[in-house]
């Protein structure tokens, strides 16, 4: 709730950037006591005017966040261009996120220009300024050769260590991101770095070797030092979780949805767990596998989160809610879907409340002899057990 003149100037224009204004997930209504925002099912980082920034965080544990991100089909777009600072936690993040950030900073070094500097290196061969004697002398004039030196050269080019660090982040970044045409745009830039860096020798970062990019010209530094904190947390050295610290590790400010990401981690779990029984798992939203809600017309589309299907026979079909509470036309909607495709099986899916006992429920069966179960996963605890149990109990509805 917010005072109306916090979200709107004088004249009632409102003042919500036009990020975040296009974001569908985000809704504004007027009432008595000022203006009720609802961000439904967003988490993140959220600036809404260019004094207000909301911080949304989930309600249930970080290592649940990062483990349904890696499960689910999610392609981290940087939805507001705004660095975040992240909170220091033992939880591993997943390397998509990280390889965003990284590309993040890896787009504003390639911008001003890799760094370059003096730096010494050996030199054996004819006469050079500032001769090592010690090692001329062991090396040539005490066997006779007095033509060849030994000297310490200064050379500028690329070859400074911070840049070895950031090529070898660079090559293991490249092997963690997926090969969708989404990630087409971050493989071309690692590629241009890669270029850059053609001469350098890389080099695995040790820990904490991030600090050494104190010593690159100023313009250089906060880039090659963000991308390289970010490498050591794909090293392992460092973790963040979801929250906000003032002085925590700066990333790019991802919004995510958790009403996709609940969906498609359940989806993916199906998929992984039930392949050994040869049952697909094919997501109804895609247009391949829609069916139709009317025999005689093709206008109305249907498309169940989950449909459960052996060889040609469709064995039940799911419904997944981020949601505390299903509403009606949430029940309505799987029993439509359900009589139109013929399923014998439909389960409701979502996230169980603090105060409910997870597990399954058996909601009722309607006059096409389809039974109704739902199904409530418990995110707050073992995730990876929950699941296993949430397989196992619509596998025997599907026998």
């Amino acid at each position: 709730m917010f005072p109306r003149e916090d979200l709107f100037d004088p004249r009632g224009r409102s003042l919500l950037l036009p990020e975040t204004r296009e974001l569908k997930a985000v809704e504004m209504r007027e009432v008595l006591e000022g203006v009720q925002l609802r961000a439904n099912g967003l988490i993140g980082y959220l600036p809404l005017t260019s004094t207000i920034v909301l911080n949304l965080t989930p309600k249930f544990p970080i290592q649940n966040l990062w483990r349904m991100l890696s499960v689910a089909d999610t392609d981290y777009d940087t939805v507001l261009p705004v660095l975040r600072s992240y909170q220091v936690a033992n939880a591993v993040p997943p390397h998509e996120l990280l390889a965003r950030g990284f590309c993040h900073y890896l787009s504003a070094i390639l911008t001003a220009g890799v760094a370059r500097g003096y730096y010494q290196e050996p030199y054996r061969g004819h006469f050079k300024p500032k001769v090592n004697f010690g090692r001329t002398v062991s090396g040539y004039l005490s066997r006779g050769d007095e033509l060849n030196v030994a000297s310490d050269a200064f050379a500028f080019s690329a070859g400074l260590y911070p840049n070895a660090l950031l090529k070898a982040a660079c090559m293991d970044f490249v092997g963690v991101m997926p090969r969708g045409e989404k990630w087409a745009a971050d493989r071309r830039l690692i590629g241009e770095a890669l270029n850059a860096l053609a001469s350098v020798k890389p080099m695995r970062m040790r820990f904490g070797e991030q600090s050494l990019t104190l010593a690159l010209p100023v313009w250089l530094r906060d880039s090659y030092f963000g991308a390289l904190t970010v490498y050591a947390m794909l090293l392992g050295y460092s973790r963040i979780g979801f929250s906000y610290a003032a002085l925590g590790t700066e990333l790019p400010s991802f919004l995510f949805s958790l009403d996709s990401v609940f969906e498609s981690y359940v989806r993916n779990t199906f998929r992984e767990q039930l392949r050994e029984r040869k049952i697909a798992v094919l997501d109804g939203n895609a247009s391949q596998h829609q069916g139709l809600l009317f025999l005689d017309s093709k206008r109305y589309p249907i498309k169940p989160d989950l449909i459960f299907r052996k060889k040609k026979v469709v064995l039940g079909i799911g419904e997944v809610k981020y949601k505390e509470e299903l509403k009606e036309h949430d029940r309505y909607q799987v029993i439509s879907h359900a009589i139109a495709i013929g399923a014998p099986v439909a389960v409701w899916i979502s996230p169980a409340p603090s105060a409910a006992k997870p597990g399954i429920e058996y909601v009722g069966t309607v006059s096409t002899g389809t039974k109704f179960y739902h199904y409530l996963l418990d995110i707050s605890g073992d995730l990876d057990a929950a699941s296993v149990s949430m397989v196992a109990e619509v596998a025997k509805l599907l026998a």
